[in-house]
């Protein structure tokens, strides 16, 4: 599976319920390997929020991605973790 086939990608919690779809990935470019996936609730930008998910919430990829979390906790999670600063890494060939 390639990286652009996640994006747009519908995800549904461990109750079938939708969360949202795929606007990013983060990645270890030196060793291929996806951390996190964030995922927007809305299409609209007054409600629009992003979540990040672990690939340790991923229960099964298919036409969806399917969470082994709820919602809930999801929106949880958000609140208790600070924010962080965005840094931009230089990566060396």
């Amino acid at each position: 599976m390639k990286v652009s086939d996640f994006f747009g990608r519908r995800v549904l919690d461990k109750k079938a319920n939708e969360i949202g779809k795929v606007v990013d990935l983060v990645i270890k470019p030196k060793k291929g390997i996806i951390t996190t996936i964030i995922i927007s609730t809305s299409d609209f930008g007054l409600t629009r929020k992003n979540l990040e998910i672990k690939i340790s919430d991923l229960q099964e990829v298919g036409d969806y991605l399917l969470l082994n979390i709820a919602k809930e906790e999801l929106e949880a999670r958000k609140e208790s973790t600070p924010k962080t600063e965005k840094v931009r890494l230089d990566i060396e060939e």
